[in-house]
């Protein structure tokens, strides 16, 4: 295994991955259209999104690679980085448009409610991890975010609509600070790690 800086030319296939990583996600059934191949479509659009984004105003994003290729991704925005500036909204919001107004609007709440969690203290947010379904319980989430701890400036922050992620975040030394709630009934917890 190898982590490094991903590099532009596989933001594509960042993208990729967080998405299917992320398909089935509790907060995104919570958020995206009921169709699975819609929903699919929506989440890729979103994340290519999320991966210029950060590219150009937040990161670093990081990549665990096997046999050269990326497997898993940590898209991060470095203490002092985020948010970013506020006309980059209108980059998420075509995959949201295309998906309809009930989408659209949970989208917003849920957005809102992501918003409210960050602490108030400079942090490194962990906005996206995943890795590549094939090489899931593998080690390399875990090693993804131990790389970014040792290089990150401040306390780790991340937050998750998957209850089976807080028992894995809090194996990494996450605390939750907190939760609320999102559309359709899921949870959102909020996290650190000094």
């Amino acid at each position: 295994m190898d982590i490094r800086p991903v590099d532009p030319e596989e933001h594509p296939e960042a993208a990729r991955i967080i998405t299917d990583a992320l398909l089935d996600d509790p907060g995104w059934l919570g958020v995206g259209p009921d169709n699975r191949d819609r929903r699919r479509r929506v989440l890729l659009a979103y994340h290519r999104a999320v991966v210029r984004v950060t590219a150009k105003h937040g990161g670093p994003i990081y990549g665990a690679y096997r046999d050269g290729r990326l497997a898993a991704v940590a898209v991060t925005f470095a203490a002092g980085l985020h948010p970013p500036p506020a006309y980059t909204f209108a980059r998420y919001v075509p995959p949201f448009l295309r998906a309809g107004p009930a989408t659209i609007v949970r989208a917003l709440r849920a957005s809102a409610v992501q918003d409210k969690g960050h602490p108030e203290e400079p942090h490194h947010f962990v906005w996206q991890l995943a890795v590549d379904p094939p090489h899931q319980r593998s080690g390399l989430g875990r090693a993804l975010l131990a790389h970014t701890a040792e290089h990150a400036e401040a306390s780790l922050y991340l937050d998750t609509a998957n209850p089976d992620n807080v028992p894995y975040y809090a194996s990494c030394g996450f605390e939750e600070i907190g939760r609320a709630a999102l559309p359709r009934g899921a949870t959102m917890w909020f996290m650190t790690r000094p």
